[in-house]
C-alpha cells in the first residue's frame, strides 16, 4: 500500500524516517508559493547539484546540512512574509478546525509535540507511534489523515472546491 511505512522514499523531495523518531513537518495551502518562486528553488536546488558533484565526498555532508537549512529558511521566509497568497489559515474556524485534528491523532498515531498554525502553512512535530500491527505509522498515512480531513472540513467552511492542500509536506528528522 502507498501509505504504508517505508523509512526512505521520494516523491519531488525526499522523505527519510527512520523508526522511533521526532520529525518537524511543514505543510502548506495550495497555490502558497507561486510558480516563480518553485522556479527559482529548482535552480537553487540545481546549483546546489552541480557544486555536489565537484566537491569530495566528505565535504558533502557539511554542505548539504547548510543547503537544506538555507533552502528551508528561504521557502519559509516565502510563506510568512508573502501577503498574496492563500491566506485561510489566518480565519479562526479554519485555524480550529486544523487545531482540532492535530490534537484528534495525539496518543493514537503520534505523539504531538509542538505545532504552530501561520496563515499559510502549519509547522508540526510529531513522533510517530506503532499500530496494532507493532509497525511505526507512517508519515505519508500521518499527513494523508490530517491534510484529507481538513481540506473537506474547510472548503466546506469557506465555501472554497478544489485543492486545499499543497501536495507534498517538507519534513525532516530532529
Amino acid at each position: 500500500m502507498p501509505l504504508d511505512y517505508k523509512e526512505y522514499y521520494r516523491r519531488n523531495l525526499p522523505h527519510y524516517q527512520p523508526e522511533d523518531s521526532i520529525f518537524a513537518i511543514t505543510f502548506r495551502l495550495a497555490n502558497s508559493l507561486p510558480k516563480s518562486v518553485i522556479e527559482d528553488l529548482i535552480i537553487e536546488k540545481q546549483i546546489y547539484d552541480d557544486e555536489c558533484r565537484n566537491k569530495q565526498l566528505s565535504d558533502n555532508a557539511k554542505t548539504q546540512s547548510g543547503f537544506y537549512r538555507k533552502y528551508f529558511e528561504d521557502f519559509d521566509n516565502f510563506l510568512i512574509t508573502n501577503q498574496e497568497t492563500p491566506r485561510y489559515l489566518a480565519e479562526a474556524g479554519v485555524a480550529d478546525i486544523v487545531k482540532e485534528s492535530l490534537h484528534h491523532w495525539d496518543d493514537l498515531r503520534y505523539k504531538l509535540i509542538a505545532y504552530c498554525i501561520m496563515p499559510n502553512h502549519v509547522h508540526l512535530m510529531i513522533l510517530p507511534l506503532k499500530d496494532n500491527d507493532e509497525s511505526f505509522y507512517s508519515l505519508t498515512q500521518i499527513m494523508h489523515s490530517i491534510k484529507s480531513f481538513t481540506a473537506n472540513k474547510c472548503n466546506k467552511l469557506i465555501n472554497n472546491k478544489g485543492k486545499f492542500w499543497a501536495n507534498e509536506s517538507y519534513d525532516h528528522r530532529i
